[in-house]
């Protein structure tokens, strides 16, 4: 089999595995990435190739490259948890058995490593107890604020939710006293005394714009926004940011980002500056 036949395998399970994941049960999640898993599987024994290089070869762009070629949309998260999943149970039944009243894959995905890890893997009672949470009709809350303290007394980890989101607060607050002042320059009503107060020409204003607005979803196209350096520091530290994110490798940061500034918000924000852009764009704008 060649990589291309092996993307065509697995691009319906992935496929039904993004559409559904939402409604679907984590125990019927693990199932089907158990399959995808045994794909990779019988692949990697005939081509004696490693893991992490075929899943470079299925997913195809390199993170950071410009000019590769990107075979498929299967990311390399799936890719990977998929085969450990196949290496965790030796067959679906097992799965079936193990984990039947699994609320979200999400619990599993958090609690793999003591499952598959050689440093951190539970045994005995406390695998037992383990199972038993994953498995209990405890509320998802409950179960995954469990998962992290468990966590956090195994290997380490503190809730990696909030953790994260922590190492943009420095980011949010840019973004939020720029807002704040975009939002001012729009309330004066006078195109002409503000546009004194800023020397940005209107080709950057509407890049910026169009930036902003694809930091609100992932799939839109972004511009270059180059030599900043002469601006003055809000919009400079402001730029800073944006090309940050939306140049980071992949959507993590972002999807971060959104859950402390809305897209809404966000949105609001590419609107004023496309409304600064010009005088005509400024008079139409309601705040």
């Amino acid at each position: 089999m060649d990589i291309h036949a092996l993307i065509k395998d697995i691009t319906p399970f992935y496929n039904k595995y993004k559409e559904n994941k939402e409604i679907i049960s984590g125990c019927d999640s693990i199932i089907l990435m158990w399959l995808v898993g045994d794909l990779l599987k019988k692949y990697l024994v005939d081509s004696q190739i490693q893991p992490h290089s075929l899943y470079r070869e299925i997913y195809g762009k390199s993170e950071g490259s410009v000019n590769t070629i990107q075979k498929s949309y299967i990311t390399r998260e799936f890719l990977s948890k998929s085969y450990r999943i196949r290496n965790i149970f030796k067959d679906k039944s097992e799965i079936q058995k193990t984990l039947p009243n699994l609320l979200k894959f999400r619990l599993f995905s958090q609690a793999m490593p003591f499952f598959d890890n050689k440093k951190y893997m539970l045994k005995g009672k406390e695998k037992v107890d383990l199972i038993m949470l994953l498995n209990s009709n405890n509320s998802y809350s409950f179960i995954i604020n469990r998962i992290y303290a468990l966590q956090k007394k195994k290997i380490g980890i503190r809730n990696p939710r909030t953790q994260k989101l922590r190492e943009l607060d420095k980011d949010k607050d840019i973004f939020i006293d720029f807002y704040n002042y975009i939002y001012l320059l729009l309330k004066k009503r006078d195109y002409i005394t503000i546009r004194k107060l800023f020397n940005i020409n209107s080709d950057l204003l509407i890049n910026m714009s169009k930036n902003v607005g694809a930091l609100s979803q992932e799939g839109l196209k972004t511009y270059s926004l180059d030599n900043i350096d002469k601006l003055p520091d809000k919009w400079k530290n402001f730029i800073y940011v944006l090309n940050y994110l939306i140049e980071a490798k992949t959507p993590k940061k972002r999807r971060r980002f959104r859950r402390l500034i809305s897209p809404k918000r966000i949105i609001r924000l590419s609107e004023m500056l496309h409304a600064l852009s010009s005088e005509e764009n400024y008079k139409q704008f309601i705040l």
